[in-house]
């Protein structure tokens, strides 16, 4: 095999990688489309596509490949990398093993950050990322409020505040 093959496919990026593709990705979707890069705003439209409730943004299909890649290229990215298993780090000591407390806690997180990002009219992504970049106040706040309620909850789960 071929060092190029085997440094994009089978070694593991540095860190700062993901990064710099991420906001090259923000920024030629700003610069040549006008659009703004969200997950909130793509699982928004699938869910309204797929229900025919609500309505949908006019920014056409990419959304969904976008969505649809975002799994399927952190499964490409760890092909060979990676084992099947049932055991979730903190989690488990949590809930001390238990397998329904397990998908019940981790189904109320998956329902708490849902609601958020409604709230707060956007996720993560969509304020840290796209919001911080173009100087949007709001998402200037959100993203703090982000990590002042991650920087807390980490304490209180890592080190029992």
């Amino acid at each position: 095999m071929s060092n190029l093959f085997q440094s994009l496919f089978l070694k593991t990026w540095p860190w700062w990688t993901a990064g710099f593709g991420i906001g090259l990705t923000a920024v030629a979707l700003a610069w040549f489309t006008g659009k703004r890069l969200g997950v909130t705003g793509g699982m928004a439209d699938a869910c309204s596509l797929a229900t025919g409730v609500g309505k949908t943004s006019e920014t056409g299909p990419w959304k969904m490949w976008f969505l649809l890649g975002l799994p399927v290229g952190g499964f490409l990215a760890n092909v060979g990398h990676w084992y099947w298993t049932w055991m979730y780090g903190r989690v488990d000591e949590l809930t001390r093993g238990s397998f329904v407390l397990k998908v019940f806690c981790l189904l109320a997180g998956g329902f708490l950050v849902g609601f958020g990002a409604r709230w707060a009219g956007g996720c993560t992504s969509g304020h840290s990322i796209m919001g911080v970049g173009m100087g949007q106040i709001m998402s200037i706040l959100s993203t703090l409020a982000f990590l002042v309620a991650g920087i807390i909850l980490a304490n209180i789960l890592y080190k029992g505040l």
